[in-house]
């Protein structure tokens, strides 16, 4: 369990829908604090993407596909 897998995570779910398979990983090759560490290298957070995904504004460009993540975060996978 590291960051950097929850980097390539985020870079596949950035690059496409979030599959099962792909989110099978969460709490199997990264944990919610390396997702948010992942985040917070990329000048995100997890509130900023929920924030998004739920219709407020935004404060960076890289939102896409993280709210997913975002929200598997949150729910403590």
């Amino acid at each position: 369990m590291t960051v950097a897998n929850a980097n390539a995570f985020l870079d596949q779910l950035k690059k496409g829908s979030p599959t099962p398979e792909l989110m099978a990983k969460i709490g199997t090759d990264f944990t919610k604090e390396h997702v948010s560490q992942a985040l917070k290298e990329r000048g995100t957070s997890k509130d900023d993407l929920l924030k998004h995904a739920s219709g407020g504004s935004a404060t960076t460009d890289w939102i896409g596909a993280g709210a997913a993540c975002a929200g598997a975060a949150a729910s403590g996978a």
